[in-house]
């Protein structure tokens, strides 16, 4: 009688392929995001109130007499939200400030890139999360608001469809603008609040001292020096409105090269992270 050992063999699991891993760093950070309390406030509170008052500026505007009819231009009010800028500054800072601060403390950054994922990869991922919840700020209550209007009467809809448009060129370059500049800010720090903190610095401690510098001195090319204020000469200028005072397509390039570095920097720094292969 012989006695035959048992053999054994090893199932192999094959690994994700980069479009998957990718695609699951995007649907956990969603998911992650729309369960925490604080997320959910915010951006249930931004979308809700600044839709609420882009509506109401644009009717505001409907309703005073200024000699003219209904038309883009009045999509302009509802574009410069100074609302927007408050909202948009609390969810990225509330959302976007720990996408990298938290992997980077956890050393889950290390773990993404130990498998076949590149550093451009993950940081496209984490644009992906936060670019859609900054949106909803930055496009939908325009969007909103011109969609209100047209059932309402007050604009017709070839204006309102028009104004939707240019709504969403304008409001997609304030969301690039501040994706690229909160990942850079997160990128910084392990701690998030840090990064939080650096976005409120970047709007307010620029566009406020850059206004009243521009009343105070006289000088409005001052005013390129705020985020906020460039934004405001382009969406201006695409709706066909009286100029802010500064030109925009000098503003234009401002913003579109601020992101561009942001986003370059950011990339540069994730290389620099050590990151254990194997």
């Amino acid at each position: 009688m012989s006695i035959t050992l048992p053999t054994y063999s090893r199932l192999e699991i094959p690994l994700l392929g980069r479009r998957q891993r990718v695609w699951a760093i995007i649907a956990t950070g969603l998911r992650k995001e729309l369960r925490r309390p604080a997320a959910i406030v915010v951006m249930a509170l931004g979308a809700a109130f600044t839709t609420i008052t882009s509506i109401a500026i644009l009717f505001i505007a409907t309703i005073i007499p200024s000699g003219q009819a209904p038309n883009l231009t009045f999509f302009s009010g509802p574009a410069s939200n100074f609302f927007v800028l408050f909202f948009v500054s609390l969810m990225a800072s509330v959302i976007g400030a720990g996408l990298i601060a938290d992997d980077l403390q956890s050393m889950a950054f290390t773990l993404y890139l130990s498998r076949p994922i590149t550093q451009l990869d993950y940081l496209l991922a984490k644009a992906a999360i936060l670019a859609p919840l900054v949106a909803m700020v930055t496009i939908l209550p325009l969007l909103l608001a011109a969609l209100v209007a047209a059932f309402l009467g007050f604009f017709s809809w070839t204006i309102a469809l028009e104004a939707m448009g240019i709504s969403i060129v304008v409001g997609g370059l304030l969301t690039l603008f501040y994706t690229a500049i909160t990942l850079f800010l997160s990128s910084l720090s392990r701690r998030k609040g840090i990064a939080g903190a650096g976005v409120f610095a970047v709007n307010f401690g620029l566009t406020i001292p850059a206004e009243v510098l521009t009343i105070v001195i006289g000088n409005r090319s001052i005013l390129y020096l705020s985020p906020w204020d460039n934004y405001v000469a382009v969406a201006t200028a695409a709706f066909g409105a009286s100029s802010t005072g500064i030109d925009w397509a000098v503003a234009l390039a401002i913003l579109l090269g601020v992101t561009v570095l942001a986003a370059l920097v950011t990339y540069v720094r994730m290389k620099a992270v050590e990151v254990i292969t194997g």
